[in-house]
């Protein structure tokens, strides 16, 4: 058996050396096995020997249109739909992470401006320095009116 990968396949079939294309259903994934002139053949992934595996078989079928399959088996013996999440890596909620990447990127453009009015405030000479001494009485004032 050879394994393929997408570009090895691609070659294959614009060659002609297909003579049939096979879907098939192992757990809750599909994965592409072919004969082709040379022998019988799966799709694999680009790097190492792992198959190409799908979730939604409509998703594999749209992959082998592109490629050029016009016609296909579809084995779905050993098809069980309930095990698809089975072995699929758990991801954090997207729209959470895209809220916090959206609130880091608000947050930094605040600061930024922030900063750079605090320069130019002290290269116009609009901001007064303020030492240590004052700072820390300010600190202590702020901090007391916090605990009332």
């Amino acid at each position: 058996m050879q394994n393929l990968t997408l570009d090895q396949f691609r070659t294959v079939t614009q060659a002609g050396g297909l003579l049939s294309v096979s879907l098939v259903a192992k757990g809750g994934t599909f994965h592409v096995e072919a004969e082709t002139r040379n022998g019988h053949a799966v799709l694999v992934k680009a790097r190492g020997s792992a198959l190409r595996e799908f979730r939604n078989p409509a998703k594999a079928m749209l992959l082998l249109r592109e490629l050029g399959v016009r016609e296909m088996r579809t084995d779905t013996r050993q098809w069980q739909p309930d095990q698809a999440d089975i072995g699929r890596p758990v991801r954090p909620d997207r729209a959470v992470v895209m809220t916090d990447a959206h609130e880091a990127v608000a947050y930094h453009a605040w600061l930024t401006k922030k900063v750079s009015a605090a320069q130019q405030g002290l290269v116009e000479g609009s901001n007064a320095r303020i030492d240590q001494q004052e700072w820390e009485q300010i600190r202590a004032q702020k901090q007391a009116a916090k605990a009332v």
